[in-house]
């Protein structure tokens, strides 16, 4: 069965499984708008119809006419099939030189689906946060009504119709023993190379990414985030992929900058839409911008440009308060199972990834927040963050055995900082005048650089030899 995040899952980019009346059930991610009509377009023509109908018997009785886009149900699925049906991949497909991408399911996307699944039913009565599940034994797929909207891309849906598929084949997920996901009931598979369902994942979404035609550049990035995070979260053995990691830097002309750790090498990429802060999502990025009049949202390096979708129901909920509103969010953390969301003199916290509940901390002593920060890395199997704040005091905020906790920090610094990151192994802080330092064991050293005092924000970003 697979879930859409919702609440405090919202937050969470991942799969996971768990096991609820033999159905094979699936938290997927808060999925991307679709940014790109042309496979779906405004209307499925009459022979594309009686051709899905052959596969899918329910659809007889509309198959002889042209089915527009009225924004039914029925609608996103019939669009949905016409992306696996249409969407069209380069001629040849290379493997990777690691495990990221096979190619074992590159052809034939439709006619695998059409092997396994030849009903797809709408269940009204489904739980809270579920939008589709297969039984291993059966051959139709079940569709709640809240994935049947305009708030999941056909490109979403494939990778949630071959996940499905794949379970038809017999294969389970298992418990996580550790990682990201530790302790959630089937929300891994033992390891890529026996090709279960989350390399199914995978494999669909670095596939759309690598070697899609005619997709918009900004779901073929959410894409490659996408196939990422599942390869380095839901398998038990590690995947292995070809990686370097760089630092993003956000500049006061609106300019993304990739910084070598080893060189000092700085690469001008794209621009991005506003200035702001850059919140991660797992290797997704979500840009709040410094005008409260402006919206939260995917944020890609490279010029790729924006998704309307967004990225969580805690984005949702930011983008719907007024200006004066949104001031007040300081910072805000994603993690895999656990979020905190900072304000002035709070932190609000979501600690249970099977609960709604938050919990709501003072901080101490009348201190103010001032940001987030990372000496050890962003790490989405983390349970704490570091909290600076107005005074220069640092608070560690966490989620204990489900409980939320705010205390002194250990960390020890020898200035304020507005951001310090961790990219490429090298610990580098961002002070509120725009320039970097490099920091070890607390001591900081200036780094030198043409952006010095025009930085606004840094973040870890990584490449992968396959998509380059």
């Amino acid at each position: 069965m697979i879930k859409s995040i919702s609440q405090f899952l919202a937050v969470v980019i991942s799969f996971t499984f768990v096991s609820v009346s033999n159905a094979q059930v699936d938290i997927f991610p808060e999925p991307a708008n679709d940014n790109n009509p042309v496979h779906t377009g405004d209307c499925i023509p009459q022979s594309e119809m009686a051709a899905i109908a052959k596969n899918f018997k329910q659809f007889s009785n509309i198959a002889n006419r042209e089915f527009c886009n009225d924004d039914s149900q029925t609608w996103h699925l019939l669009s949905s099939l016409m992306f696996m049906r249409q969407t069209k991949f380069a001629e040849t497909m290379t493997p990777s030189e690691d495990e990221l991408f096979s190619g074992k399911f590159a052809h034939g996307w439709y006619d695998y689906f059409v092997g396994r699944i030849n009903k797809l039913e709408i269940v009204s009565n489904c739980q809270k946060g579920v939008i589709a599940y297969v039984y291993m034994w059966g051959n139709t797929m079940y569709t709640c009504p809240m994935a049947l909207t305009n708030s999941f891309s056909s490109l979403d849906r494939a990778s949630v119709m071959m996940h499905e598929a794949r379970h038809i084949d017999g294969f389970p997920h298992i418990t996580c023993s550790k990682g990201a996901r530790q302790g959630l009931q089937g929300a891994c598979d033992d390891r890529i190379s026996k090709g279960g369902s989350y390399a199914v994942t995978v494999e669909t979404y670095a596939q759309l990414s690598k070697y899609a035609e005619g997709i918009h550049p900004a779901l073929k990035a959410y894409a490659k985030s996408s196939a990422i995070v599942y390869a380095d979260e839901a398998f038990e053995i590690p995947v292995k992929i070809h990686r370097a990691e760089k630092l993003l830097a956000l500049t006061n002309t609106q300019d993304f900058h990739s910084m070598d750790m080893e060189t000092k090498e700085i690469k001008t990429l794209g621009k991005a839409p506003a200035l702001g802060h850059i919140v991660r999502r797992g290797q997704h990025m979500i840009l709040f911008p410094e005008d409260k009049t402006l919206k939260a949202g995917y944020v890609f390096s490279h010029d790729e440009g924006g998704l309307e979708q967004s990225p969580s129901d805690m984005v949702t909920d930011y983008n719907a308060q007024t200006p004066e509103e949104k001031a007040k969010l300081i910072d805000l953390h994603i993690g895999a199972q656990w979020s905190a969301r900072v304000y002035g003199d709070s932190v609000k916290f979501l600690c249970d990834p099977r609960s709604p509940s938050e919990t709501t901390l003072s901080l101490p002593n009348g201190l103010t927040a001032s940001s987030l920060v990372y000496p050890e890395g962003y790490a989405r199997d983390k349970y704490s963050v570091v909290l600076s704040t107005v005074s220069g005091d640092l608070l560690e905020v966490g989620c204990a055995n489900k409980r939320a906790y705010v205390k002194a920090s250990s960390v020890v610094l020898d200035q304020p900082y507005k951001r310090i990151q961790k990219a490429g192994g090298v610990v580098l802080g961002l002070t509120a005048t725009g320039d970097l330092f490099q920091i070890e064991q607390g001591r900081s050293t200036p780094v030198t650089t043409d952006l010095q005092g025009t930085i606004v924000d840094i973040t870890p970003q990584e490449s992968f030899r396959f998509f380059e």
